[in-house]
C-alpha cells in the first residue's frame, strides 16, 4: 500500500494542517498555501467518499475565508454590528442544515443538480457577509455527526435571536439607562453555548460568538454590571439546552418590554419569597425582621471576622446546608473567593455580592441586588 495514501497519514496531515492554519492566521499568503495543500490532501486520499460527497461544488477561494474570521479578532465591542451578527449567524445555521441534507441525499443518490443550485445560492448570499467562514461547506475535515451539526445550527439560531432582540430593545430605548442584567446573563449563556457546540465539532472559534461576546463585554464594563457565569473558557454553557435558552430569551425580552410600558405583572417584592438564604456578613448586628420582610423560608446569618481563615467554614456551610441563595456581603482573599465560587457551582447555589463598605444592611438593598444580579435565574 502506498504510505502516502494511508488513512493514518492522511489524518495526521490534516491535524498538522489545522494546527498550522491556527498558527498562521495573521499571514494570508501562508493560509492560502495551507488551504491549497488541504484541498490536495482531500483529492489525494482514495476511498474518501464521505469527504468528497460534502463538496458538490469547488469552493472559490477568498482572502476572507483563508483568514478564517481572525483578521478582526482585536475588534472592540463598540465596533460590533449586531445586525451583521444576526444575518451571519442565520446564514450559518441554514448552511449547517444544508450540509446535513447534502450528505444525506448524496448517500441516497439524490438530485445533485438541485443541491448544486441551492449551494450556489448559499454561497452567493455569503459574499455579502463580512468575516463569514463557511466551515460546514469548506472544511477539509469530514462533517461531524448529524446531532452535533444540528446542535451548532440551533446555537447559531440562539445567537442570531439574542443579537436581534438586543438591537430591537436598544432601538426601543429599553436598554437605557442600563441593560437589564437578566438579559446580559442570557447573552453570556448564548455565546458560550455556541462556543461549546463548536468545540464538540473540534472547532475553536467563530466570528459571531466573538462579536456577541465583545458587545456583551462592552456593556458590562460600561454599565458596571457583573456577569459571573459563562464569560470564561473554563465556565462553558450547556449547548444541549439551546432550545430552552431560546425560550428564556423571548420571555425575558417580553418582560423587559412590559416593564418599560409599566405593565410588569410580576411583583419584585415576591422575588425572594420562599427562598432559603445564607448571608456571609462582616461583623455587625443582623437586621431585625429581615426574613419576614423578604418572605424567606429560612435565613442563616454567619459573621466573618477580618483575616479569619474561612476555608473550613465555607466547606461546612456550603456543603452541608441546603441554601438556594448565598449573599456574600464581605470581601474574601482571592483563593478563598475562588473556593467560594466553586462550592456554589457544585452545589447549584446562586450567589450575590453585596459589599456595603460600612453602610447599614437593609432588606431593600438586598432585594435590589438580588434582582439585578440573579433575578432571571431565580425566576427560572
Amino acid at each position: 500500500m502506498d504510505p502516502l495514501r494511508s488513512k493514518q497519514l492522511s489524518d495526521d496531515l490534516h491535524l498538522l494542517l489545522d494546527t498550522l492554519l491556527a498558527a498562521g492566521q495573521d499571514k494570508p499568503d501562508v493560509r492560502a498555501a495551507l488551504d491549497h495543500l488541504g484541498q490536495a490532501l482531500v483529492h489525494n486520499r482514495n476511498g474518501t467518499v464521505e469527504q468528497l460527497a460534502q463538496r458538490t461544488l469547488t469552493p472559490q477561494n477568498s482572502r476572507r475565508d483563508l483568514q478564517r474570521e481572525s483578521h478582526s479578532a482585536e475588534r472592540t465591542g463598540t465596533g460590533v454590528e449586531l445586525k451583521l451578527v444576526v444575518e451571519r449567524a442565520r446564514w450559518k445555521a441554514e448552511a449547517c442544515r444544508f450540509a446535513l441534507r447534502r450528505r444525506s441525499q448524496i448517500k441516497a443518490s439524490g438530485d445533485a443538480e438541485s443541491l448544486q443550485t441551492e449551494e450556489r445560492d448559499l454561497r452567493s448570499r455569503r459574499e455579502e457577509l463580512e468575516d463569514c467562514y463557511a466551515w460546514m461547506l469548506d472544511s477539509p475535515r469530514p462533517l461531524p455527526e448529524d446531532r452535533r451539526v444540528e446542535e451548532v445550527a440551533l446555537c447559531y439560531d440562539v445567537v442570531a435571536r439574542a443579537s436581534e432582540l438586543c438591537s430591537e430593545l436598544e432601538a426601543e430605548g429599553a436598554l437605557a439607562p442600563v441593560p437589564a442584567p437578566d438579559l446580559l446573563f442570557l447573552l453570556a449563556e448564548s455565546q458560550s453555548s455556541l462556543l461549546t457546540a463548536l468545540a464538540h465539532c473540534d472547532l475553536r472559534g467563530d466570528s459571531d460568538q466573538r462579536d456577541l461576546f465583545l458587545w456583551l463585554k462592552d456593556q458590562t464594563t460600561r454599565h458596571r454590571v457583573y456577569v459571573d457565569r459563562h464569560m470564561r473558557l473554563d465556565d462553558p454553557a450547556d449547548s444541549s439546552k439551546a432550545g430552552e435558552l431560546m425560550d428564556r430569551l423571548e420571555k425575558t425580552a417580553s418582560r423587559i418590554r412590559e416593564k418599560g410600558r409599566g405593565t410588569n405583572g410580576s411583583s419584585e417584592t415576591a422575588l425572594l419569597s420562599g427562598q432559603r438564604m445564607l448571608v456571609l456578613a462582616p461583623p455587625g448586628p443582623e437586621p431585625d425582621g429581615l426574613a419576614s420582610e423578604l418572605g424567606l423560608a429560612a435565613l442563616r446569618w454567619i459573621e466573618l471576622e477580618v483575616g479569619q481563615d474561612t476555608s473550613a467554614l465555607l466547606e461546612r456551610e456550603l456543603g452541608e446546608h441546603e441554601h438556594a441563595l448565598v449573599v456574600l456581603a464581605t470581601r474574601l482573599p482571592e483563593e478563598e473567593y475562588a473556593q467560594f465560587k466553586s462550592l456554589c457551582a457544585v452545589g447549584g447555589m446562586l450567589f450575590v455580592r453585596l459589599l456595603l463598605d460600612g453602610k447599614a444592611f437593609s432588606g431593600e438593598e438586598l432585594q435590589r441586588e438580588c434582582e439585578r444580579q440573579v433575578g432571571q435565574r431565580l425566576r427560572s
